[in-house]
């Protein structure tokens, strides 16, 4: 080995016009690559799904099988104490929603489950009209599994669960009242609905041994999901950097406006549940835990690089006001926003081109465009 390599530094020295005593300023710069390469440690798809992706969907399913049980006991016995319960259900699975929202890859592609489960942002205020539509509808039959999961996406998921919650006067609607049983019956669908479909994403994934997990393990393509198993480390990366991109233009930029004047805090995400800040800070702790994971793949200068990028992320969000929108609308509130922005795309940038770069994996089209 080590005649190969002075073979190597030979001819390099030869081809940048250097003589064999040169040799040993090129075999210094090749041995200050060897051992950074060294201080990596090899990064995987697999590894990545095994241990980052899957235990957040875990969660998911816990969370969502939680808020099913809720719903289920609530309405056996409706009462305005009850409504705590389902409130912190919703939190629970919002949250952890908002941790993997930004993946893009694997089952959570199939039957539109990613609207179904959150549609936003939403257009034209499709989720009230869907909503109210379906509690002006005695039909029993359009809340069977089978036919709910075919209704619009607006009426399907947590923004539908969340007006039927907190919009003004939902709760004292659904404990009592004449719509209380019909809203009663929609909650429930809605978070059986939820539950199936993170059944859906967690088991298609599978384990080791069975389901796509085991596909990426054994280095084997799917024509739906993996046409390239080795691409897919280059989505996660592109998929992180659109985490940022997605607070940042969904959840910041289009409550703030352009100016002071043109604030929308009606678009404010999770507003009516009182957690636009949860929301994003979850979603940013879940890209800083996966932007951690994938920098064991880097040298250690790579690594700090990621790392105060993530870390800066986080702490701008940290600082976030609790209502985005009232923020919006406020001179003091929007300079936070605006910092808050600035780090985040800061972050967009610095993280997702060290760990493109430094694992060999191109980004996806037009990721840092949020595309």
């Amino acid at each position: 080995m080590f005649r190969s390599l002075m073979a190597l530094l030979v001819a390099l020295a030869a081809q940048i016009g250097q003589s064999v005593p040169g040799v040993t300023a090129v075999a210094a710069l090749l041995t200050q690559a060897f051992v950074a390469r060294a201080q990596a440690a090899p990064v995987s798809a697999p590894e990545i799904v095994e241990q980052w992706l899957l235990p957040r969907y875990d969660a998911l399913e816990a969370a969502t099988t939680a808020q099913l049980d809720a719903w289920g006991a609530f309405c056996k016995a409706p009462s305005s104490e009850g409504i705590a319960e389902l409130e912190q259900r919703f939190g629970n699975a919002s949250d952890v929603w908002a941790a993997v929202e930004f993946i893009t890859s694997g089952p959570v592609i199939l039957a539109l489950r990613a609207d179904r489960f959150n549609l936003f942002p939403e257009r034209r205020n499709a989720v009230a009209r869907s909503l109210n539509e379906l509690i002006a509808d005695p039909n029993e039959e359009r809340l069977a599994p089978e036919r709910f999961s075919r209704l619009s996406a607006a009426a399907q998921g947590l923004p539908a669960l969340e007006r039927l919650l907190y919009e003004d006067g939902a709760g004292a609607a659904l404990a009592s009242g004449p719509e209380s049983a019909r809203r009663c019956a929609i909650g429930l669908a809605i978070a059986g609905n939820l539950d199936e479909i993170a059944r859906g994403i967690r088991s298609g994934w599978g384990d080791r041994s069975n389901g796509l997990l085991a596909q990426l393990i054994a280095g084997r393509s799917d024509p739906v999901f993996f046409p390239d198993p080795k691409a897919l480390l280059s989505q996660m990366v592109t998929d992180l950097a659109g985490a940022y991109q997605r607070v940042v233009d969904q959840r910041l930029l289009v409550v703030a406006g352009k100016t002071l004047a043109d604030a929308k805090p009606a678009l404010a995400d999770r507003r009516r549940s009182g957690r636009s800040k949860a929301t994003i800070l979850s979603t940013i702790a879940s890209a800083d835990a996966l932007s951690e994971a994938l920098a064991k793949g880097l040298d250690a200068k790579g690594r700090g690089t990621v790392d105060r990028a993530g870390q800066a992320a986080l702490d701008a969000v940290k600082r976030l006001p609790d209502d985005i929108g009232a923020a919006a609308a406020d001179p003091k509130g929007r300079r936070v926003l605006e910092a808050t922005v600035v780090a985040l795309k800061a972050a967009q940038k610095t993280v997702a081109e060290p760990l493109s770069s430094g694992l060999g994996v191109p980004l996806g089209f037009n990721a840092l465009d949020g595309d």
